[in-house]
């Protein structure tokens, strides 16, 4: 009668040591999004599976246990049933039974489930969801009992307080984390979609290159002078310009010159000219993007009067949604770079949203630029080491050059700074 209890007992464990392994299995092979699908669903065993693979870990806690138990349990009724039954020795029958309790447990209990589970893991999943949550409410004491002891005796071995359970996977480690993930990715998402908003309100205005910002090659510039600006600048592509800036002819392309040179190394680059793409400064971004994607990577930006107000590339429409993008051709310095006493170096170029959002202000100018701010400000040219208190800003003019303000150093003042500046 012992015997049988045994085999009973070993029969109910090795079930539900089955179950949880198939359900481990199962809920392994479904991805985060198909989880968050099948939730949303009223399919049978939707919710349990949601709740049970929330927490992955304990899952794995459970299964291991019931996998002991399953092994130890199993054992032990295979003796008693080999000793008793077949009349072998009682060591004998112990290392035959523990031999037996390891093929048997192994081959049906773990491998042959977990085997069927990859097989259709959805509906297993489903199917054992709420057999295995009630599983792992009930064991949740035990396997706690289990954990205690071991880490605490981990910590005395490698003294590592931040030891895991043998059953906690790399991947259970890495999802304990896995709120702070969501978290930056939500922050990542939000910023996107406010970079987007803001993109569709913008004219072209607004992000081209100055005028005074331009490079451009003369059309009775020889071969030579036009490879060397490319190589200058690395521009690819560079304005061609009659006489003044406000009479551009055209647009000539690096990867057009320098086949043509191998051919004839004094045509001109005149000739090679492709027609330029002219849009006015008051043109929505989110049109001109579109109009770009099929036309041409550079645009010339015309002003009211029909002069030349900038140009605008394909790539500063993006930068305004992505950010900055660098590649092996840019050069150029940051806009904005912070000193060792907590004030900044700012390129006069500096956008005045980019300088509000540095700083906290909601300063308005006509102007777009912070160079062109400090200018409006103080109605005149400012002179290098001439100052300007803006909001709680100082602006002080570090690089000028004829009458264009290069670059100054902003950095927040006292209350009582900014009202001297102002009496001054």
């Amino acid at each position: 009668m012992e015997t049988f209890l045994w085999i009973l007992v070993a029969l109910v464990i090795s079930l539900i040591a089955a179950v949880m392994a198939a359900e481990e299995a199962a809920g392994s092979l479904l991805s985060s999004g198909r989880l968050m699908r099948l939730a949303e669903t009223e399919r049978a065993g939707a919710q349990a599976l949601s709740e049970l693979l929330a927490k992955p870990e304990r899952l794995r806690a459970v299964t291991a246990l019931t996998s002991g138990a399953a092994y130890a349990v199993v054992g032990i009724a295979s003796s008693a049933f080999l000793i008793d039954n077949v009349n072998l020795a009682p060591l004998p029958g112990m290392l035959l039974g523990a031999l037996l309790s390891i093929v048997l447990v192994f081959s049906l209990v773990q491998t042959l489930p977990r085997t069927i589970a990859v097989q259709n893991p959805e509906d297993v999943a489903l199917g054992l969801a709420t057999i295995a949550s009630r599983a792992v409410i009930v064991l949740r004491i035990p396997v706690s009992l289990l954990d205690w002891p071991w880490r605490r005796f981990m910590e005395l071995v490698i003294k590592d307080r931040s030891v895991r359970p043998a059953w906690q996977s790399d991947s259970d480690a890495r999802s304990l984390n896995s709120d702070e993930l969501q978290s930056e990715l939500e922050v990542a998402e939000e910023a996107l979609l406010v970079a987007v908003s803001d993109f569709t309100e913008k004219v072209v205005r607004e992000i081209m290159v100055p005028r005074t910002d331009m490079t451009c090659l003369p059309d009775s510039a020889t071969a030579q002078d036009a490879v060397e600006m490319v190589q200058r600048y690395g521009y690819s592509r560079l304005p061609l310009f009659h006489d003044t800036l406000d009479d551009i002819r055209g647009v000539v392309y690096a990867k057009d010159l320098l086949p043509a040179i191998l051919k004839d190394p004094t045509v001109s680059p005149a000739t090679l000219a492709r027609k330029a793409y002219f849009v006015p400064e008051t043109k929505p971004v989110q049109q001109l993007l579109v109009e770009m994607r099929d036309r041409t990577h550079i645009a010339i930006v015309a002003d009211e009067y029909g002069g030349t107000a900038g140009l605008v590339t394909i790539e500063d429409l993006l930068e305004e949604i992505v950010g900055e993008i660098q590649d092996e051709y840019d050069w150029e310095k940051p806009l904005v770079d912070e000193l060792d006493d907590g004030s900044y170096r700012v390129d006069a170029r500096l956008p005045v949203d980019d300088l509000n959002e540095m700083f906290g202000t909601a300063v308005e100018f006509e102007s777009d630029t912070v160079g062109g701010a400090v200018i409006e400000v103080a109605g005149r040219i400012p002179e290098v080491g001439d100052e300007v208190v803006i909001e709680g800003l100082k602006f002080k003019v570090t690089v000028a050059q004829g009458t264009r303000i290069r670059q100054l150093v902003v950095e927040p003042v006292r209350q009582n700074s900014a009202k001297e500046s102002d009496n001054a």
